[in-house]
């Protein structure tokens, strides 16, 4: 299980590239597909430490004010703990 900080770095990072794949490959749309996106850059990463479908809708369940990446890593790390 990856910690709470690489969750929270590769989720950054996941949200820069997903911004330049909506920019330049999708030519300014909006990707409905987001949280697959980013679980299939999370697991390229850090390991299959969660199924892409797990992962994908831990994604989309994570909301918060301020900082995305750190509160999407907290929900995640909460939900691989509860496994």
């Amino acid at each position: 299980m990856p910690t709470k900080q690489e969750l929270t770095k590769t989720l950054g990072d996941a949200g820069s590239a997903h911004h330049d794949y909506e920019s330049n490959f999708l030519k300014g749309s909006r990707d409905e597909q987001w949280a697959g996106w980013y679980a299939a850059f999370v697991i390229g990463r850090l390991g299959d430490f969660a199924s892409p479908t797990e992962l994908t809708g831990w994604l989309s369940e994570a909301t918060g004010e301020g900082d995305w990446s750190a509160n999407a890593a907290a929900h995640v790390a909460s939900k691989v703990d509860g496994v």
